[in-house]
């Protein structure tokens, strides 16, 4: 046991059967360091640990008993005002408002797993209520917040420090979920503990609202295969459930999810907030993954991941094969069982005879394009193709990113991802220029990926209805056509 009786700031991990700080002293964990206890932690009146944002006190015995209160400082993504961040409180007896005091009273919320829509799902709860161990919250900015200027909330939690194994019942459905402890935890861990619950979802505001709705993904998700970003955004869930994090989960039951120590990891395992390095599993899980960005000429829409690993199928596999959580915004996605799914894991060995079907969602007509974003493991060197299969165009998405047209729209059966050309039939070549035509509110559009020098558009009983030359041109809308009556 270790008793601290004078002020103390780390310089590093800190190791400890248990720990008793009297005397007043003042305990500093510093940024990106971990006290880590066997046992009790107590913190006599007048004394205080302070956990700072990044650093971690991580205890091992599910059965030690905490007394005394610690402060534990976490600082969220920057926000503007109406932004909303997903918090878990890692004390005892932390209430809400006094978390976010000038946070307006209506705006602290539970996720609701009966809710269908975001009136349903998400209900106000009374902001002088205390947080619940492991259960996430939204909570709206510090309503001084600048509109225009994204900055950091610098939260500070203050109680008794949770410990040991902590249950939080879920529903059928969505729930959101959060961290309970002073360091952060392993996605994977947390996974295989709770077969239930097969992916994570991460809220991660990129997008502001508008008129009250987001226009645009704002979900990261993780699961063993790995993470995917949210609309533009290069944050990618790396396997760190972070202090103070609140996280969605679906859950395929009416269940209790269970926190334990064991999920528990030291403050430098990540720095992030919402590297696959996992401090409690030292297996080496084989992976090889291919991640997908889908965009306009102004806008990132969403990521998606496909891959091979050890323990997947070609099926659905839980905590593997991640959903859609938000089926309503533009998007580019893996087609299982006629299904959205933002993360899909394929079983292993890899054959590159074989072809993935991806879907597409598009919300307004127009010119799009499909872009490797990473790949790793055997697709370092293996090629991959995208096939369209409305133009039976296939493109070499490692010479560069595939433009095309679309109408609005869900489009389950328009892409795949191939690996040779041989699996394409005899018809279909492999190129990188291409033409696409489509019809909308405002004509015929034509796009290419080189200039259009003349366009003549007959009916099909040879009729000349419209002509232009001398267009040098990569897009043109034909709004009329000459009447053959």
């Amino acid at each position: 046991a270790v008793t601290i009786t004078g002020n103390y700031s780390s310089s590093g991990d800190l190791e400890a059967c248990s720990v008793t700080v009297t005397n007043n002293a003042q305990v500093n964990i510093n940024s990106g360091d971990t006290f880590i206890i066997g046992g009790d932690v107590t913190v006599d009146a007048g004394s205080l640990i302070t956990v700072e944002n990044n650093g971690a006190l991580r205890q091992i015995d599910d059965s030690a008993i905490n007394t005394g209160n610690i402060i534990v400082r976490r600082s969220s993504d920057p926000m503007v005002r109406l932004d909303y961040t997903a918090w878990s409180s890692p004390v005892s007896n932390q209430q809400l408002q006094s978390f976010s005091p000038n946070t307006v009273a209506t705006r602290f919320y539970e996720y609701l797993y009966t809710g269908t829509t975001t009136p349903t799902a998400y209900q106000s709860v009374t902001s002088t209520n205390n947080f619940t161990a492991g259960k996430g919250y939204m909570i709206r900015v510090d309503n001084t917040w600048s509109s225009v200027t994204p900055s950091a909330y610098n939260g500070q939690f203050s109680g008794i420090p949770f410990n040991g194994v902590v249950n939080q019942s879920v529903g059928t459905g969505y729930n959101l979920l959060g961290n309970p402890y002073a360091s952060p935890i392993d996605a994977d861990t947390f996974l295989t503990d709770n077969t239930n619950v097969g992916t994570l979802y991460f809220w991660t505001n990129t997008t502001p609202a508008s008129g009250g709705v987001y226009p645009q993904n704002n979900f990261a998700s993780y699961t063993t295969l790995g993470g995917t970003a949210a609309f533009a955004s290069a944050k990618t869930p790396n396997g760190i459930i972070q202090t103070g994090q609140g996280f969605y989960v679906q859950s395929s039951a009416s269940d209790v999810i269970v926190f334990n120590n064991a999920q528990r990891v030291n403050a430098s395992a990540s720095t992030q907030f919402f590297k696959t390095t996992n401090q409690t599993n030292t297996q080496v899980i084989q992976k090889h993954r291919i991640w997908l960005n889908l965009n306009d000429s102004n806008t990132s829409y969403n990521q998606t991941l496909v891959g091979y690993m050890d323990g997947a199928t070609n099926g659905i596999d839980n905590m593997i094969d991640g959903k859609v959580l938000d089926t309503s915004k533009p998007m580019l996605y893996n087609v299982l069982n006629d299904q959205a799914y933002v993360i899909q894991g394929k079983g292993l060995p890899f054959t590159d005879e074989d072809v993935i079907a991806l879907g597409l969602k598009v919300l307004d007509a127009g010119t799009y394009n499909i872009n490797l974003e990473q790949v790793d493991g055997l697709f370092e060197s293996q090629d991959i193709f995208l096939k369209d299969n409305y133009t039976n165009i296939v493109h070499d998405l490692k010479q560069g990113e595939y433009q095309f047209t679309t109408a609005s729209g869900d489009f389950n059966t328009r892409f795949e991802l191939v690996f040779k050309q041989g699996v394409l039939s005899q018809e279909e070549v492999v190129v990188n220029n291409y033409i696409s035509v489509y019809t909308n509110t405002s004509g015929i559009q034509i796009t290419s990926s080189e200039k259009i020098n003349e366009i003549v558009v007959f009916d099909v009983l040879g009729r000349k209805l419209f002509e232009k030359t001398n267009i040098q041109e990569t897009q043109f809308t034909i709004s009329e056509l000459l009447s053959t009556k």
